[in-house]
């Protein structure tokens, strides 16, 4: 595992560069004249790589793991997000709580640390790690894409439903 926590990764709001065709803002002036510094006004924002525009928002993403990886990893996809064991319901699913084990991706694809010995070799018979949790989560919100195996988990008490749906 790196030197990292699963508190260092939070969803942040990502925006695309100014000079993709997202920014609504063209043409873009040339720097360091009057027409540059009103163009800043109208929400851009300088970054090492460039200049981003606060009026084309790129999606939520882990600022933790973009960092490690360079691109923009969304949050969705966090490693170090607690995702579910992928549940397979009946029916459609309904905003209610739900138990379930979760844990990082890193945890699930027994790439963590505790599935290994000091001499990185794997620990034979090891199910699981420490960091396998239960928790209650939505059912609906945490309901994994077509190709998700271990889906992200919106616990029970961050569902915008659940204080307006009775608990099961």
């Amino acid at each position: 595992m790196t030197g990292t926590t699963t508190a260092d990764h939070q969803p942040e709001q990502f925006y695309w560069d100014a000079e993709t065709e997202h920014c609504p803002h063209k043409p873009i002036p040339e720097r360091y004249t009057d027409a540059w510094d009103e163009w800043m006004t109208l929400g851009h924002q300088p970054y090492d790589d460039g200049v981003l525009c606060l009026s084309a928002p790129a999606g939520t993403g882990c600022p933790a793991c973009t960092a490690e990886l360079g691109d923009m990893v969304a949050w969705s996809t966090c490693r170090n997000r607690d995702h579910a064991r992928a549940r397979h319901l009946p029916g459609e699913p309904q905003h209610r709580p739900v138990a379930a084990d979760v844990a990082s991706l890193e945890c699930w694809e027994r790439e963590c640390d505790e599935y290994f010995t000091e001499d990185g070799d794997e620990i034979p018979g090891k199910e699981t790690c420490s960091h396998v949790r239960r928790m209650q989560i939505c059912e609906a919100c945490s309901e994994p894409g077509a190709a998700e195996d271990h889906p992200a988990v919106v616990a029970w008490s961050d569902c915008s439903h659940a204080k307006t749906t009775p608990a099961v």
